[in-house]
């Protein structure tokens, strides 16, 4: 994905923090509903989102040049979309998915792994699609 800018530095760590927002009210919202495992998962996704967002923080603080990246765009409304169709679902799979997605994708950037990336935007696109169709 290549370097990205200290301004989307700073957008990412914050759409991954209303992602793990998003994460917390449906667990809350779904609270009785969901197994210990499922709960445990959450919670894991949860707190790497998070954790990423943190080190993205510490990276836009270091970093001195502003370049771009165009694949940084359709990550961060894919990110912003998960993060709604959290909120809208009422499917346990769909959510659990949308976290697990999210963190892998949070994960690539972070370490600028591009077959990660590549593989979670192509991921987290199918489910987001397949969900709003399904609305």
């Amino acid at each position: 994905m290549g370097e990205l800018s200290r301004t989307q530095l700073s957008e990412m760590a914050q759409v991954w923090r209303e992602m793990a927002r998003n994460l917390n009210v449906y667990q809350g919202m779904n609270w009785h509903d969901l197994t210990t495992v499922q709960h445990l998962d959450l919670n894991a996704y949860q707190n790497s989102l998070l954790t990423r967002a943190q080190d993205m923080d510490e990276r836009a603080y270091l970093l001195l040049t502003e370049p771009t990246e165009p694949t940084y765009a359709s990550a961060l409304q894919l990110i912003v979309r998960a993060a709604q169709l959290v909120q809208a679902t009422s499917e346990q799979v769909v959510a659990l998915n949308l976290g697990a997605l999210t963190v892998a994708l949070a994960a690539g950037i972070t370490r600028n792994n591009t077959r990660t990336i590549q593989l979670s935007i192509a991921e987290l696109s199918v489910l987001t699609g397949a969900v709003a169709m399904g609305q």
